[in-house]
C-alpha cells in the first residue's frame, strides 16, 4: 500500500513539474530561453533604463535575465530573473517615463547580452542613440521606449500630435494612448510598411519623426479624435481607409505548423495575428481571445473588422476561407476561418460584438471525433490550400 501511495504521488509531482511551462505562459511570464516581440519589448526597455546594452533582438539570453535581475533588485521585487505581469509593467512604465536610468540605477545596469549585438558599437548605447539624433527627428528626444493602449502622459502626447499632423488623427492630443490613437498607429504603421501592432515602437516613432520632418500627410481619413468617445458616435471606416493590400507572402515563406505542437504552444491570450487573404491581398489583425481545439480571436480595430467584411465580399458568414496567418513570433503558416461575430468578446469599439475562430492544421480523426462538422470542413479547407499551393498532400 505504502508503495503504491509513494508511485501516486511522484506520478503528481511530475505531472505539475510538466505543467508548470505551460502555466507560466498562460501568465505570459517571459524567462530565458523564450523569443518573440514580446521578449524584444522588453530588451528595448531594459536598455532605455540602461540595465541592458547593445540592440534588442527578442531572445531571452543570460544577460536579459541578469539585467530583469538588477532592475527587480533595485525595485524591490522578487529577484528571480523571471519578466511577470508586475515586473514587466513597471519596466515597461518607467522606459515610457525617461529615456534613461536615474544614475543611481545605472550603477546597477546589467552587462551587456552575448545575444544581442556588439554592445561595443557607438550606435548600440542608449546615450549615444540619444546624442547623434539629428535636429529634424528629434521629435521623441531619442527616447523611443514603446508606447501601447494604457500608456499616458507627455510622450503620448507627443505621439498624438505628430498623427495629427500626418491626418493620421484627428481633434486634440489628451496624452492618454486609447482606441483612436491605437487605430491611428496601425494605420500609419501600415501605410509605411512597418508591423501593424499598434504600439509604437522604436521603428515607428522614428519613421513619424521622418515623416514629421518630411511633411507627408496620410492618404487616408484620420481617426476621428486622439481621446476616447461612445462607441454610439463611431462610424464605420470608409473603405479609402482600410487596411491597405500588402505584398502576399510567397509560398517559400509558409511553414506548414499544427495547432496541438506548433500554434497553440506558441500564443497567449492578447496577442496578435495578421491575417492575410491571398485572393485579395487584403490583410487585418486579430487579437487571441482564447485558445481550445482552435484559437478564438476578435478583430483589434473596426478598421481591421471592416477589412475583413470586405475580404468576405460585405457579408457575414460562416463560408470559410483559407488564410495566411503570421504568428506573433513571425512565421507565416497557413489558417482557415469566418467572419461571424458571436458569443463572448473583449475588445470594445471594433464594431464586432463577438469573436469569431482562426483553425489550424489538427489530425483529422482527433477532429472527426471532436468536430464532426465545421471543424472536419476547415480542415478540408486547409488540407486542400496546401496542396493547392505545394502539390502536397497531408495524410493525417
Amino acid at each position: 500500500m505504502r508503495k503504491k501511495t509513494t508511485a501516486f504521488c511522484l506520478s503528481l509531482l511530475l505531472l505539475c513539474l510538466s505543467l508548470s511551462p505551460a502555466l507560466a505562459w498562460e501568465s505570459t511570464t517571459l524567462g530565458h530561453g523564450m523569443r518573440g516581440e514580446e521578449v524584444k519589448e522588453l530588451q528595448q526597455a531594459l536598455i532605455t533604463l540602461g540595465y541592458l546594452k547593445g540592440t534588442a533582438d527578442g531572445i531571452y539570453g543570460n544577460k536579459t535575465e541578469n539585467a530583469v535581475r538588477a532592475f527587480q533588485r533595485k525595485n524591490k521585487l522578487s529577484c528571480d530573473g523571471l519578466a511577470g505581469a508586475k515586473t514587466r509593467a513597471l519596466i515597461m512604465d518607467r522606459a515610457s517615463a525617461s529615456s534613461s536610468a536615474p544614475a543611481a540605477e545605472q550603477k546597477e545596469t546589467a552587462a551587456p547580452d552575448p545575444d544581442t549585438a556588439d554592445a561595443s558599437s557607438p550606435s548600440s548605447s542608449p546615450s549615444s542613440s540619444s546624442s547623434s539624433t539629428s535636429s529634424s527627428s528629434s521629435l521623441f528626444g531619442g527616447n523611443y521606449a514603446t508606447l501601447r493602449s494604457g500608456s499616458s502622459g507627455s510622450r503620448v502626447r507627443t505621439l498624438q500630435k505628430a498623427l495629427i499632423s500626418l491626418n493620421y488623427l484627428a481633434g486634440s492630443a489628451d496624452g492618454k494612448f486609447g482606441a483612436k490613437t491605437k487605430a491611428a498607429v496601425l494605420s500609419f504603421q501600415k501605410a509605411s510598411g512597418l508591423k501593424a501592432d499598434g504600439a509604437a515602437g522604436r521603428q515607428t516613432l522614428t519613421k513619424l519623426e521622418k515623416a514629421c520632418s518630411a511633411g507627408e500627410k496620410a492618404a487616408v481619413q484620420p481617426a476621428e479624435t486622439a481621446s476616447s468617445e461612445p462607441a454610439a458616435s463611431r462610424e464605420t471606416p470608409a473603405e479609402e481607409s482600410l487596411n491597405p493590400i500588402m505584398s502576399v507572402p510567397g509560398v517559400g515563406s509558409l511553414v506548414l505548423l499544427r495547432w496541438y505542437d506548433d500554434v497553440k504552444p506558441a500564443l497567449a491570450s492578447g496577442q496578435h495575428l495578421l491575417v492575410c487573404d491571398p485572393s485579395t491581398g487584403l490583410n487585418w489583425t486579430l487579437r487571441v481571445y482564447a485558445r481550445g481545439r482552435h484559437c478564438d480571436a476578435e478583430p483589434l480595430t473596426a478598421r481591421d473588422t471592416a477589412t475583413m467584411l470586405k475580404a468576405f465580399g460585405g457579408t457575414n458568414t460562416w463560408n470559410q476561407k483559407g488564410v495566411y496567418v503570421r504568428l506573433p513570433d513571425g512565421r507565416w503558416t497557413i489558417g482557415s476561418t469566418h467572419d461571424v461575430p458571436h458569443d463572448t468578446s473583449s475588445v470594445k469599439d471594433n464594431n464586432f460584438n463577438g469573436h469569431l475562430c482562426v483553425h489550424f492544421l489538427r489530425p483529422m480523426g482527433e477532429t472527426k471525433q471532436n468536430d464532426p462538422s465545421y471543424g472536419v470542413a476547415n480542415q478540408n479547407t486547409l488540407r486542400a490550400m496546401w496542396k493547392s499551393l505545394t502539390g502536397e498532400e497531408i495524410t493525417d
